[in-house]
C-alpha cells in the first residue's frame, strides 16, 4: 500500500525508538511472540514493552491475537517487513 509523505514520516518516527525497533526485529525474526518473549528481547520491564506495543498497534504496524489468556503479537504492515528485511540484508549489525 502506498503511503504519503506524512504517513512515511510517522512510520520512521515509530521506528526511531530503540525498544520499538527491537520489538519489531524480534517479531520479524520470530513471526509472533507474547509480551514475555518480547520483554526478554528489549531487556526492559513488561510495562514498557506493553506501552510500546500499544503505540505500534495504534499505528497499525502490529496485530494481535488472543489465545486463551495470552496475547500474541505479529507484524501486519508489509512496508515494515520490507524495511526490516532491507536493514538486515544490508549487514546492519544489531546488538543490544
Amino acid at each position: 500500500m502506498k503511503k504519503n509523505i506524512y504517513e512515511m514520516a510517522q512510520l520512521f518516527d515509530v521506528l526511531s525508538n530503540e525498544v520499538r525497533l527491537c520489538i519489531l526485529l524480534n517479531l520479524f525474526n520470530n513471526q509472533e511472540k507474547n509480551v514475555g518473549g518480547l520483554q526478554n528481547c528489549a531487556k526492559v520491564s513488561q510495562s514498557v514493552v506493553s506501552q510500546q506495543l500499544a503505540k505500534l498497534k495504534l499505528n497499525q504496524i502490529i496485530c494481535c491475537k488472543k489465545v486463551g489468556n495470552e496475547v500474541f503479537y505479529s507484524i501486519c504492515d508489509e512496508d515494515i517487513k520490507i524495511i526490516l528485511k532491507t536493514l538486515l540484508e544490508n549487514s546492519l549489525e544489531i546488538t543490544k
